[in-house]
């Protein structure tokens, strides 16, 4: 949990980012906490410690190139280096923004179960055991799964985990899914409809953009009840 002066640091954050994507053309939504914060609060959710953000597959790769030109003279980054891009402040490093990727789910669906199959393997072959935080034993279990990672630079692992996740993004399908998200919500078909253009909604004292189905879309990872509060880190099963 961070308190308002991080929350107010945050919201400055994504203020910039907004312009950036506004300038650029490149689209953007609020996602998981975030969404739901904007929608049930217009704001912050007392708990929510970062900023949840999603962008399909194209407008993350634009974001990426083009930030450096608008984040260093900030003291913001883009850090690439796992399984979740976070835009992070040097100043205040504990405070980041977590962007999460929209893929097209391949026609196949027997392609896609591999390609989810290698989305959950690869990134076992990057983790370092030694920031791994479970007890002894699984510990010890990410230590083995992580040694045949040990072959391959970094780089050659993050850029299978991109080609790999980039399967269905030619093929005529109108699902996606979130490929570099929490495993818990690999398997979330999510109808491009519901995504593919967006709307602003208040957010603390400024507007930001959700996607045009965020009914919907907040559902599959909230329930039907998602207007209620609950506790931390609640999803639907």
């Amino acid at each position: 949990m961070i308190n308002k002066k991080e929350q107010q640091e945050l919201l400055e954050m994504v203020k910039i980012l907004d312009d950036i994507c506004v300038k650029e053309d490149i689209s953007y939504m609020l996602h998981r906490g975030t969404l739901l914060g904007a929608v049930r609060e217009h704001g912050f959710i007392e708990w929510d410690d970062d900023m949840d953000l999603i962008m399909p597959r194209r407008d993350f790769d634009a974001f990426e190139k083009c930030c450096p030109q608008y984040f260093t003279e900030r003291g913001y980054y883009l850090e690439n280096k796992g399984k979740f891009p976070t835009v992070c402040s040097k100043e205040h490093p504990e405070l980041i923004m977590e962007i999460v990727t929209l893929d097209a789910i391949p026609a196949s669906p027997i392609k896609h179960k591999f390609q989810v199959f290698l989305l959950m393997l690869i990134p076992l072959l990057i983790i370092d055991y030694r920031l791994y935080t479970y007890s002894r034993t699984r510990k010890a279990l990410v230590f083995i799964l992580s040694l045949p990672g040990r072959l391959f630079s970094e780089k050659t692992k993050l850029n299978a985990f991109k080609r790999v996740s980039t399967w269905g993004n030619d093929d005529p399908t109108d699902e996606w899914f979130i490929s570099n998200g929490a495993a818990r919500f690999i398997n979330l078909k999510i109808k491009k409809n519901l995504v593919d253009n967006t709307v602003r909604m208040p957010f603390e004292d400024t507007e930001l953009p959700v996607p045009t189905g965020w009914d919907e879309y907040l559902r599959l990872f909230y329930g039907d009840d998602y207007m209620t509060p609950k506790r931390e880190n609640y999803y639907a099963t």
